[in-house]
């Protein structure tokens, strides 16, 4: 049954003593009804993980310590609970509550006591918080973003489970399976791929010239603005080694992804200070197909491979040796099922045709797929890459491997 209100005077007194200065006094308020709703559930709850969108965000920011270790994380959140749950104990199972988005974002509970709870990072940039000993009674959420939502509330999806969180996402991520093995990053082709120093992150890119990188679009620029200054490429590193690294001076973001993050434009140039190719060598770029097509999906074609920097193995390149094909689907995209996590954005699919290797898709994103076996993982197929290419080559009447126009 839900709880009384009572505690609302104790909880909000305490949102309000913990406010930034220059922050609107807007405090986090579980009087308010809960944006997306509620439900009532007891111990050994079906299904579990239970599923909630939500858009995350909001336009205060708030500073929370946690309750239980002290720790502090920021947030902008929603004045109203984004969900409420009342609970009722009595399996002896943790409650736990965890989020995924492709945005940063963060969780805050207030708990059945009146106390606050809040994580920002736990499984790479998706929070989450589990009670041990979960009370009865009303549990408030609010799932906020790191950023500022700026009038745009990212797509969120809250799980609760008595079981490890992010145990099924892992089993939906990796098709049942983590298939990822470590690359030997000093031997081709894997050196030709690197990590992507964004200074406050990091992507995985793959050179395809002597001072060209190719890399995701919204590692760089989100929501028409850049976010992520490239800073350095280091070509084939393992653990604070590298076979070959240069600054990065320069960058192209397509304008289709800037105007608007047309789907099928989540890729982007890099353009290095020193010719590091030159020492190393690079990929091909070029498309599959209709008969490379007919091939992967009679079993015929050649192995689809990947690799990339994931946030779970920190330091080193893993990949995969032979990814299913999907399909190729609307407005550029490749679907697959390499097994990628965070930190392989940008990472290049590619197959090996005549001793060359040829990039076939840029790795983008994973679409959540809570309610289907698996989620959904999409590559942009190199079909547009290769037209960007050849018209910043028009442009600039260069050759392969040469700078195009900047566009910062």
């Amino acid at each position: 049954m839900p709880l009384p209100l009572a505690r609302h005077a104790l909880a909000t007194g305490l949102v309000l003593g913990l406010s930034i200065s220059a922050t609107p006094l807007i405090s986090q308020d579980f009087s308010l009804p809960s944006t997306f709703g509620e439900i009532s559930v007891s111990a050994g709850f079906m299904p579990d993980p239970n599923w909630v969108h939500v858009l995350a965000g909001g336009e205060a920011l708030r500073e929370f310590p946690d309750a239980n270790t002290g720790n502090r994380c920021a947030g902008h959140f929603a004045e109203a609970p984004d969900f409420r749950i009342f609970f009722e104990p009595g399996s002896g199972l943790p409650l736990s509550f965890y989020v995924e988005s492709r945005d940063d974002t963060v969780l805050l509970v207030n708990t059945p006591d009146a106390q606050w709870h809040c994580n920002d990072d736990s499984s790479g940039l998706n929070p989450s918080l589990t009670f041990d000993s979960p009370q009865p009674g009303q549990y408030d959420i609010w799932v906020g973003t790191y950023q500022a939502s700026n009038g745009t509330y990212p797509a969120a999806i809250l799980g609760i489970t008595e079981l490890e969180p992010f145990a099924d996402t892992f089993a939906r991520a990796f098709f049942g399976e983590d298939d990822r093995i470590v690359m030997d990053a000093t031997q081709s082709p894997w050196n030709m791929i690197g990590f992507v120093d964004l200074s406050d992150s990091s992507c995985t890119g793959a050179l395809i010239g002597p001072q060209t990188v190719l890399t995701a679009a919204h590692c760089l620029a989100d929501q028409g603005a850049i976010t992520g200054t490239p800073v350095e490429f280091l070509a084939g590193y393992d653990r604070g080694d590298a076979v070959a690294r240069s600054a990065i001076t320069g960058y192209h973001v397509p304008a289709s992804w800037m105007m608007g993050e047309q789907e099928g434009y989540d890729f982007a140039f890099l353009y290095l200070a020193d010719p590091i190719g030159e020492q190393i060598g690079w990929m091909d770029v070029g498309p599959l197909t209709p008969e490379d097509v007919a091939a992967e999906l009679a079993g015929t074609g050649p192995d689809i491979m990947q690799a990339g920097y994931s946030y779970d193995q920190q330091g080193v390149l893993t990949g995969n040796l032979d990814c299913p094909f999907i399909e190729l689907g609307g407005q550029n995209t490749l679907i697959h099922q390499c097994d990628t996590l965070q930190g392989d954005s940008g990472s290049p699919l590619f197959i090996e045709t005549g001793g060359r290797y040829r990039i076939i898709g840029v790795e983008s994103r994973t679409d959540a797929m809570p309610r289907a076996q698996f989620d959904r993982n999409v590559a942009m197929h190199t079909d547009y890459v290769l037209a960007e290419l050849q018209a910043l080559i028009t442009q600039t009447g260069s050759g392969g491997g040469t700078r195009p126009p900047e566009t910062k």
